[in-house]
């Protein structure tokens, strides 16, 4: 009986202390570099501390853009009030700005939030499913 209880002990410690469940969750924003909306980059920016005279500046940089449609006798143009505006040099950095506040949440010490471009991974380790 001894031995039992021994080896019950043992083994219980091991998958309390060795043995988690680990979780991983991908966040896929569809067309994410153009749903980046510019309200909330700016607000970002001042939440930050970002100075003043920046904050003008992607303000100013932000506003008053156009997209145009041209063809033969047909012109279309539309503002454009979200985005990253892919190909600019300011666009992963708009972007880093408008993401930033999903990499800042208090997760607990066992979550981490990794990022690259748009995709984002949460990672968790917990003992069970359930705290998981």
């Amino acid at each position: 009986m001894h031995t039992y209880i021994h080896t019950y002990t043992h083994i219980h410690t091991y998958i309390h202390t060795y043995i988690h469940t680990h979780t991983l969750v991908s966040l896929d924003v569809e067309d994410a570099f153009n749903s980046a909306w510019w309200p909330s980059i700016l607000k970002s920016l001042i939440d930050s501390g970002c100075p003043r005279n920046l904050q003008n500046l992607t303000k100013s940089y932000l506003s008053k853009q156009l997209a145009t449609l041209q063809t033969n006798n047909i012109k279309i143009e539309a503002e454009i009030t979200r985005g990253c505006l892919q190909g600019s040099c300011c666009g992963p950095g708009l972007w880093n700005i408008f993401y930033n506040s999903l990499l800042n949440l208090n997760f607990s010490h066992r979550t981490k939030t990794i990022a690259f471009a748009v995709d984002l991974i949460l990672a968790t380790r917990r003992k069970t499913v359930v705290e998981a």
